[in-house]
């Protein structure tokens, strides 16, 4: 290292040693990083090749860091020092990123030995430079014989966003999931310090979740059976062999995704979630009994129907992706069959109002419904194109967002409701406008019998009940039970074909 290195190292040592542990270092993990998150800055620039080989060792490995490219392409760099090995993705071949980086660790070790901290032997140590913040950084350390990550001073869970907890094992399954993250992260280096028994141990694993989701339609595995197939066959390849860094990655990736799932389900806990649509904490009541009267019948009962989809699609603030796809896959067709069919209906009313007798405040209504139905239905399809194909993380942020705190669901699902609804009141009121014209044609009395023919139609729409619904205090159950006992079917009060 040149004098001036050192020099400037020391400068920046004596810069660190003014400042305190709290505004020196940064608590993070291994999701909270900018890996993802930072804006690139790349300069591109021509250059001189020497002559001869350029396998020769570089001036620029002065400080012994070895550079290693990620699976996905992202440089990242390693050293190892006495007592642990350190990992960043700072570009440590720039003289002030390098001065920096020495600084952050010569700050480290001082905080380990004035606070008597006993760092393990396998331990490694991820720090990120804090661009805000000049001489600052971000930092955890990693233990990978107990696959946990840990810090030099005390924090806390909330301040980590890891979630609320319920014990000391339920911590430890956050902090081997954010073990996984770092080793997925940065795998190149390691691979050859982790046993190959991670790959039947993941295999074991996957291959109880595709029997479960096999044989239960709420298993709370993260990954469907189809899913979980393709995977085995990519870890049967791997079985047996040495660990490279490619395999690992991907490895760590399942791991992490399982660990993280079984934080959330609570997984070797007292209380543990058996079921996907298990309701583990208390739900706040949500007064909005009044909204539904209105609404319900308003919209032919569809947003009961969406408030159900979607609390067991969001039960726990889960989301599990497949689960995900099929409800929106189900509403976007939903929504583009009302557009579809809303246009012969708008075009009829319309062209109706052209005959002798039409009345153009008789077919308004038809007409103003069935614009609302392909304005909200477009709309929607506008808004939600591609999200039936989008990830679990996204689908839950989307559900968070669209949860109300007074209401829950039921705004969305209002939303939701609008097209096929209105689309129905169309038809409804397009019907009554072709009775009144059929009225000046053959009189009153039809139009009085059509009334109530139509009348009836839309009572039974309303109130029959579906056959998982079946209500034997309901007025057609009454009617049918009545009609079976006189008929002297003795079964006839329970049930009908």
């Amino acid at each position: 290292m040149s004098q001036h290195t050192q020099t400037r190292c020391g400068d920046v040592a004596a810069e660190l040693s003014t400042r305190s542990p709290a505004g020196m270092l940064r608590p993070t993990t291994s999701v909270a990083t900018a890996r993802y998150g930072k804006l690139p800055s790349i300069y591109s620039y021509h250059t001189v090749i020497p002559p001869g080989s350029l396998s020769a060792s570089s001036s620029l490995n002065v400080m012994k860091w070895n550079s290693y490219p990620h699976p996905e392409g992202q440089l990242y760099f390693q050293t190892r020092l006495p007592n642990y090995v350190v990992v960043t993705e700072a570009n440590v071949h720039r003289q002030e990123t390098e001065n920096w980086v020495t600084g952050c660790l010569k700050f480290i070790d001082d905080t380990i030995l004035q606070q008597q901290i006993i760092v393990p032997p396998s331990s490694e140590l991820f720090i990120e430079l804090d661009d805000e913040s000049p001489f600052s950084c971000a930092y955890y350390f990693v233990d990978h014989e107990a696959r946990r990550i840990f810090w030099l001073e005390q924090t806390s869970t909330e301040l980590l966003d890891m979630g609320t907890i319920v014990s000391d094992s339920h911590r430890d399954t956050a902090l081997e999931r954010l073990y996984w993250v770092h080793v997925e992260f940065f795998p190149m280096h390691m691979h050859a310090q982790v046993s190959p028994q991670v790959i039947d141990d993941l295999i074991g694993v996957m291959s109880h979740g595709a029997a479960d989701r096999l044989t239960s339609r709420s298993s709370t595995f993260p990954y469907t059976a189809e899913r979980c197939s393709q995977l085995l066959q990519l870890l049967s390849l791997q079985r047996g062999r040495t660990l490279d860094g490619h395999t690992l990655c991907f490895v760590a990736r399942l791991w992490g995704a399982i660990e993280n799932q079984r934080f959330m389900t609570y997984y070797g806990q007292e209380h543990a979630q058996l079921d996907r649509l298990q309701i583990m904490t208390p739900e706040e009541d949500m007064d909005h009994q009044w909204v539904k009267t209105i609404a319900n019948p308003a919209l032919w009962g569809i947003p009961d129907r969406y408030v159900f989809e979607l609390h067991d699609l969001f039960a726990n603030e889960q989301v599990f992706v497949d689960q995900w796809q099929i409800f929106m896959t189900a509403c976007i067709s939903e929504w583009h069959t009302a557009v579809v069919w809303t246009f012969p209906v708008m075009i009829a009313s319309i062209l109706s109002c052209l005959l002798s007798r039409a009345s153009l405040s008789s077919a308004l209504p038809s007409i103003l419904l069935a614009s609302g139905s392909l304005a909200t239905g477009s709309i929607l399809l506008h808004k939600h194109h591609g999200l039936e194909d989008a990830t679990a993380s996204f689908a839950a942020r989307y559900l968070r967002a669209a949860k109300s705190h007074s209401i829950g669901m039921l705004p969305t699902a209002i939303v939701f409701s609008l097209p096929k609804g209105l689309y129905l009141w169309s038809i409804v009121f397009m019907v009554a406008h072709f009775l009144l014209l059929a009225s000046h044609v053959v009189g009153g009395l039809a139009m009085f019998g059509g009334a109530c023919f139509l009348i009836l139609l839309v009572w039974a729409a309303l109130y029959v009940t579906s056959p998982d619904e079946y209500d034997q205090s309901s007025i057609l159950s009454k009617i049918l039970s009545r009609w079976h006992s006189l008929q002297g079917d003795p079964q006839g009060a329970g049930s009908f074909v």
